[in-house]
């Protein structure tokens, strides 16, 4: 029996030298990345925390300094990750919450930051000046549509929008919308007594964000359009559902565009890609890809923006879309595109400057191929678009 007491003793010994090894291996990382924190050696700070999570060295204290140094040093996504997981461990650290805050906010990601907000005290929200009801941003934009096609007259688009918290996890977007086009009389093979018609076109749209999460939120609009064409009124209402998931570098969203357009039915399924290579919005690209039944036609469409910081202060994105664009819901059911004249590809630049700390001006060019329903002619169409939002 004796010789079960030395094994016992002896696993014991054993156990409490691996704990204490284990111990000074938490101790030494900690003090390390303290020294590289407080010397402001960021990158050496990164480097360091990554191996040590490699290495199964991974407590609060590292994570956080980890999630600093990534925010100092802009990658404001590989923050998040790390402020999430001192947060995973204790939910109500102020600290992390508030960086969490602002790095959600630098990305745009305007009910992620409303999200951590939620958890942030009196004395921090009245620095950051939030309540749970308050306006997010106000916008306008106006373009101009310029086809070349003499059956076709320019168009005038414009759009004002605000956006506002109504609670901490929700919030509500809004837009009124005008679009006006003459088009001439040799277009009405048909109408020979018609010299030619408008179309005008008003819409309201409205679109709620609910988050479920700091990584989960859900989303679901409505479109109404008024449509007087040919001394016909037409009253078109889209709805659209969809969730949407935040990960390190990529976000992923599903959703369905449904209703009736011009009274006819129409469904356009969408999936959508947001790609933060730099964890910021130095570099990004946006992929989405949709099916569109409309009048029992099935149409797929790709579409593709890169953008990146071309200078302090401006940005420029590029952007493509493929497919026929007949009746094409975009950004999240905002824009829909039924004009008199189906778009078949359409390219285009956006250069946006951060004029002020509230204000971002935009201009906007995009170059269309069309087809002329009435002729079955192709023609090409320019565009530009001016506007500027403010952000409360």
């Amino acid at each position: 029996m004796d010789y079960r007491k030395y094994i016992i003793l002896s696993v014991l010994i054993f156990a409490f030298l691996a704990a204490h090894t284990q111990e000074n291996k938490f101790a030494v990382a900690d003090s390390t990345a303290e020294n590289l924190y407080n010397n402001g050696n960021w990158q050496q700070l990164i480097t360091y925390g990554n191996q040590a999570i490699t290495d199964s060295l991974d407590f609060p204290g590292l994570r956080f300094k980890m999630g600093y140094a990534y925010f100092i040093t802009g990658n404001y996504k590989a923050a998040i990750t790390q402020f999430n997981k001192v947060l995973s461990n204790d939910s109500y650290d102020s600290t992390a919450r508030l960086y969490a805050y602002y790095c959600n906010t630098y990305l745009n990601n305007y009910i992620g930051a409303s999200y951590h907000a939620s958890f942030l005290d009196k004395e921090m929200l009245g620095n950051l000046k939030l309540t749970p009801f308050g306006l997010i941003d106000a916008g306008f934009e106006t373009s101009i549509k310029l086809p070349n096609n003499t059956e076709r007259d320019n168009g005038f688009y414009e759009r004002i929008g605000l956006s506002n918290r109504l609670s901490w996890h929700l919030q509500l977007e809004q837009s009124a919308i005008f679009f006006k086009q003459n088009i001439f009389r040799s277009a009405y093979i048909d109408y020979p007594n018609q010299k030619g018609t408008t179309d005008n076109q008003f819409e309201y749209f409205v679109k709620a964000t609910f988050a479920l999460n700091k990584s989960i939120s859900f989303l679901g609009s409505y479109h109404y359009l008024y449509t007087n064409y040919r001394s016909n009124t037409y009253n078109s209402n889209l709805g659209l559902l969809g969730v949407k998931y935040v990960s390190r570098y990529l976000d992923m969203q599903g959703d369905v565009n449904f209703g009736l357009l011009i009274n006819k039915t129409l469904k356009q399924y969408n999936t959508k890609l947001d790609f933060y290579p730099l964890g910021n919005l130095n570099l990004y690209s946006t992929s989405r890809g949709s099916v569109l039944n409309f009048s029992n036609k099935d149409h797929l469409i790709y579409s593709q923006a890169i953008g990146f910081k071309l200078a302090k202060k401006t940005w420029l994105e590029s952007s493509a879309t493929f497919g026929n664009q007949d009746d094409y819901q975009d950004a999240d059911g905002l824009y829909v595109y039924n004009s008199i004249d189906p778009t078949k590809f359409k390219c285009g630049e956006t250069i946006f400057y951060q004029a002020t700390a509230h204000a971002l001006l935009e201009l906007n060019y995009i170059y269309e191929k069309k087809t002329d329903i009435y002729r079955s002619v192709n023609y090409n169409q320019s565009s530009v678009t001016f506007g500027i939002s403010w952000k409360f």
